[in-house]
């Protein structure tokens, strides 16, 4: 008979071997099931994962799309606005070539005037001092500037100002007398009147305009007096209140004093070859007496 040891250490009957052999069974199978979850559960981890991955690379794709497409937008913006960067360079050159083109011009047309009204003044002052030191009237001077008005700013001077809305029929005076309150006094005179149903332009005309210089009063001051002499006039004499602008004409205007004038609130009115030209900035405003 077996001893007690070997009792112990071998199961002595068929059914405690079959029971073994169950549980056996039975862990090996828990084994396998827990084995197949674990598999299943790394299938769908990796599927994830997968999943994930190509929607970032998709993703990626996309961002790398767009930043191409933004940099090829941003390359051709860049060209445009440097083909248009030349095309105003190079307008801006022609610009500035035709312009001092046009300056030399000028400026050489106004050395001849210059030359040609200096003459003038001289031979002006000359003859007024000789007929003052004789005690002759000067009407027959006065009838020669009065000439030089007629030719040199006359002509056109109606078309300048209707080109900016003022309709004129015709110029209604010639050196237009403004009377004072003794019979005969003249109180000033206007070179050119022009008016119509609302509106008087008075017009000076200088060879070359001067401003104030110290105390003397020069050509826009003066202009100013005489248009609010014209203003009071026409409204000592009850006529129908009218617009009444002003206009410093010159055959010679520094930079300077046209300027001067155009702050006044005056139109300026240039020597252009054989005609006058009116130039007038788009910010100004004609000032009204």
């Amino acid at each position: 008979m077996p001893t007690t040891e070997t009792a112990e250490r071998y199961p002595a009957t068929l059914e405690e071997i079959r029971e073994i052999l169950d549980k056996l069974t039975e862990r090996q199978a828990e084994y396998d099931r827990r084995w197949e979850r674990e598999i299943a559960m790394r299938e769908v981890e990796t599927a994830r994962r997968r999943k994930e991955e190509a929607e970032r690379r998709k993703e990626e794709a996309e961002r790398r799309k767009e930043e191409a497409e933004r940099r090829e937008t941003e390359d051709k913006r860049r060209e445009a606005e440097a083909r248009r960067e030349e095309d105003r360079a190079k307008w801006e050159a022609a610009r500035r070539k035709e312009e001092m083109r046009r300056d030399a011009k000028r400026e050489k047309e106004w050395d001849e005037l210059r030359k040609k009204f200096d003459r003038t003044d001289r031979q002006f002052e000359k003859t007024k001092a000789l007929i003052e030191a004789n005690g002759v009237q000067i009407g027959g001077l006065n009838n020669s500037f009065g000439e030089i008005v007629e030719h040199l700013v006359g002509p056109g001077i109606i078309d300048r100002f209707r080109d900016l809305g003022y309709h004129f029929d015709d110029i209604k005076e010639r050196t237009y007398e403004i009377p004072g309150k003794k019979p005969g006094q003249i109180k000033a005179e206007v070179d050119l009147l022009l008016e119509n149903d609302d509106t008087i332009i008075a017009v000076e005309v200088k060879s070359r305009p001067e401003t104030d210089k110290g105390k003397k009063k020069g050509d826009i001051s003066h202009h100013i007096r005489r248009l609010e002499i014209l203003r009071k006039y026409r409204e000592s004499q009850g006529v129908p209140p009218k617009r009444i602008l002003g206009a410093i004409a010159g055959a010679v205007f520094y930079d300077d004093v046209k300027q001067a004038v155009l702050d006044a609130g005056l139109f300026v009115l240039e020597q252009s070859g054989d005609t006058m030209r009116l130039d007038v900035p788009k910010d100004f405003k004609p000032r009204e007496w």
